[in-house]
């Protein structure tokens, strides 16, 4: 029985370092600075870190999951990739995207957690953690309108807006984020487990085919993501072994050190004291987003294709969508945290002296009286 555990351990870190480094090369501009998006450090100490530290930390980091992937066991180089990945993030907030953080965690239980059933149990709870989060936010009206109604059902299955329009089919949009709720909640129940199991393994499917040039070809950094944690569910629910959930080796010891991170930080979010991402916030519809409104767009010849022109929200002939514009460039969504935005704000002043624009920021619903004008000292 242990050495199947080990050898699932083993195949858990195969899948997530083959997966990891293949969003590692599909975005490749954002582990770099040398780029046209700003690059956002945690500290103001890390400021004007070159771009070969940046490349470095980047080519060391796809060294070690290489190795880990060959040698599992070197618990040295694991702790090693921990602390390259963490660095780099450190020298650019938008590098926490969700998928980061999760590889993150599994090899943090591979580092630090010294019993593989441990590390299993934990793999299991961050799924459930994921799963009911990413639920639960989905359970708004933006969600409805802009990801239900925009995404799915205009865009993939083209339907028009009187077909759309219907309140049944509006609000059948709910069902998405109480499906994934309550499958992630199946998860840590032995009788439900393989049955939720199953139906998330399907819409991970539905997700690829959404997001793949198939469908509406979007955000093509996660699909990596939707393919490891198809082979993840499979791997826990579908081998030889049957994993039982205990949610008391949780708070075992230094464990509940964990438990706080992933399972309690998670809420905060909900009263916005706790970062988006770090909360496993997906495809929400209600993020902040901001906006660069560019007056004398000749002098901004180098950002001309990504200006969205003549968006009715704001009177601007010249506006960059910060999301489209992060995209675009580094195949990401930008971190969409407040703190974020305003740094844009001011190193867009640092690069672009004589660049005219005004700084927009907007919650939902994304209507022309919530675009809030900033400085880029963050006041409005």
């Amino acid at each position: 029985m242990n050495v199947i555990t080990n050898l699932k351990v083993n195949l858990i870190l195969k899948i997530t370092i083959f997966f990891w480094l293949v969003t590692k090369i599909i975005s490749f501009k954002l582990w770099t600075s040398d780029r046209l998006f700003p690059v956002i450090p945690t500290f103001n100490f890390l400021e004007n870190c070159p771009n070969w530290f940046h490349l470095t930390l980047y080519l060391f980091g796809i060294c070690t999951l290489v190795f880990v992937f060959f040698y599992p066991n070197k618990k040295n180089i694991i702790g090693l990739t921990i602390l390259l990945e963490i660095t780099s993030c450190l020298l650019d907030q938008n590098r926490w995207q969700p998928y980061q953080y999760h590889f993150i965690l599994i090899f943090c239980f591979a580092f630090f957690l010294r019993d593989n059933k441990n590390f299993i149990n934990y793999f299991i709870f961050l799924l459930f953690v994921i799963y009911v989060n990413s639920g639960l936010h989905k359970l708004n009206g933006g969600f409805l309108y802009y990801i239900w109604e925009n995404l799915m059902l205009k865009q993939f299955f083209g339907l028009e807006n009187y077909q759309i329009n219907n309140i049944i089919i509006h609000y059948l949009g709910l069902f998405i984020g109480l499906f994934e709720f309550f499958c992630g909640l199946g998860l840590l129940f032995s009788k439900f487990k393989k049955i939720a199991a199953v139906l998330l393994i399907a819409m991970h499917f539905f997700i690829i085919i959404l997001l793949s040039p198939i469908g509406i070809a979007h955000n093509y950094v996660v699909l990596p993501w939707n393919c490891a944690m198809i082979l993840f569910l499979w791997v826990i629910y579908f081998s030889n072994i049957n994993n039982t959930f205990n949610f008391w080796v949780l708070v075992k010891g230094y464990h509940i050190i964990f438990f706080v991170l992933i399972g309690l930080m998670p809420i905060f979010n909900f009263f916005g004291l706790y970062d988006n991402y770090l909360s496993f916030k997906l495809y929400s519809g209600n993020l902040q987003k901001m906006y660069i409104c560019v007056h004398n767009d000749k002098d901004a010849s180098r950002y001309k294709s990504y200006f969205l022109k003549d968006r009715k929200e704001i009177n601007c002939q010249n506006i960059i969508s910060i999301s489209y514009w992060s995209l675009k460039e580094m195949n990401v969504l930008v971190n969409p945290e407040k703190r974020v935005f305003i740094k844009i704000a001011q190193k867009w002043k640092e690069i672009n002296p004589n660049i005219e624009a005004t700084f927009y920021l907007v919650d939902y619903p994304y209507q022309s009286k919530n675009f809030v004008q900033i400085s880029e000292s963050g006041n409005n």
